[in-house]
């Protein structure tokens, strides 16, 4: 936890902290005002989440055998 004056004065520090990981919490007069954490990584950067979000994209728009329009409301009640 860091308050804004601490903040102000050591961004730099606070900077690496963030980068060697840690998450800080910001704090002006007591209250917790903003997070600074690391920056996550885009998974649609990654080569195989790509593929795999494809392939899941591609099965979605050709949609599921045997299921052509909307459903009727006897095959929605049925069960």
């Amino acid at each position: 936890m860091m308050s804004v004056r601490e903040f102000n004065a050591n961004a730099s520090k606070a900077l690496a902290l963030v980068e060697a990981g840690e998450t800080l919490d910001i704090t002006k007069d007591g209250k917790v005002i903003a997070e600074l954490r690391p920056k996550t990584a885009n998974k649609l950067d990654d080569p195989e989440f790509r593929a795999s979000y494809e392939r899941a994209v591609a099965g979605l728009k050709k949609g599921v055998p045997g299921m052509t329009g909307p459903a009727t409301y006897e095959e929605r009640t049925e069960g």
